[in-house]
């Protein structure tokens, strides 16, 4: 056997450790494995390697010249090495008849409904398991292998997946009952005076605050903003209820509000997208056959 393949992707990963702390015994207790092993492991990849990785004359730890490029490719090797067993695992025999799909909380009340019925009758080989998240977190919990497949608005770029626009979707007004303008076709948002909007925190999704706030701008209105959770209609639903606060959201939420809440359509064009993601090299048939039907569902969401 030659040098280069008596590698382990343990030596590997105990080597980047000790370049990330610099100190031998921190990375042993982040491994939480004991010192004189993280040394020994080390010992061995040099050895292995021809070469020191470390330099050891001073009181400190540092990486040689050959060390920094050793942490360079061997972070890439670990990489290369986790997208090699995921796709493999893709293959297990639980996962080739399941789908798991992670969707945010403006697309749970219609879009996964309408998709979860329609595949339990076209793809009754295809088991579903969805799980809601909040707003932001859906392109997270893919990166994480929590999930096959993303539903949501604003998703972020994540290596090895795609990101696809399948909807833009119309605003509505989401406001009380009892406020004057609730039985209108259409409302202005300058008609809504200084009522505050009420949004989550923009830490939890930029792009998306980013583009609710820009609706008002084009319309030349800068309403108060009112901070509330990553899901608008949770906890802080009653400042709508009480013609407190509005709010704009997808007209797909029309009717899955409380009686207290109507949504008004926005006047003027307005659209928030929806977006779907998923895996690159997930080519598992029955996954691009419920995209299909995603696709199929989601265009219903533009006549709303």
């Amino acid at each position: 056997m030659s040098r280069a393949t008596s590698l382990t992707l343990r030596q590997l990963e105990v080597f980047l450790t000790v370049a990330d702390t610099l100190h031998f015994g921190r990375a042993a207790e982040r491994l939480h494995i004991s010192q004189p092993t993280v040394s020994q492991e080390v010992a061995r990849l040099e050895r292995t390697v021809g070469v020191e990785l470390f330099d050891r004359s001073r009181r400190s730890v540092r990486l040689t010249s050959a060390g920094e490029v050793m942490a360079a490719e061997s972070a890439r090797l670990l990489d290369q090495a986790g997208t090699l067993l995921a796709r493999v695992r893709l293959h297990e025999e639980t996962r080739l008849g399941t789908a798991r799909i992670v969707a945010s909380p403006t697309v749970v009340n219609r879009l996964l409904p309408a998709v979860v019925s329609r595949a339990e009758r076209e793809l009754p080989e295809l088991v579903l398991a969805e799980l809601s998240v909040d707003t932001g977190r859906v392109s997270a919990t893919l990166a994480g292998e929590l999930a096959d497949l993303g539903l949501g608005r604003f998703l972020d770029d994540v290596p090895g997946y795609r990101r696809e626009r399948i909807a833009d979707e119309p605003v509505h007004v989401a406001l009380s009952r009892d406020h004057p303008l609730a039985g209108r076709d259409a409302v202005r948002l300058d008609e809504l005076g200084d009522l505050p909007l009420l949004l989550w925190p923009r830490e939890q999704s930029p792009r998306y605050y980013d583009h609710v706030l820009g609706l008002c701008t084009e319309r030349g209105v800068e309403p108060p903003v009112l901070v509330g959770p990553a899901r608008i209609v949770g906890s802080r639903l009653y400042l709508l209820s009480q013609s407190r606060a509005f709010s704009l959201v997808p007209a797909s939420m029309t009717g899955h509000l409380t009686e207290d809440v109507v949504t008004v359509r926005l006047a003027g064009r307005a659209t928030l997208p929806l977006e779907l993601q998923w895996r690159l090299d997930d080519r598992r048939p029955g996954l691009a056959a419920l995209r299909e039907l995603v696709r199929e569902e989601a265009a219903a969401l533009e006549t709303c």
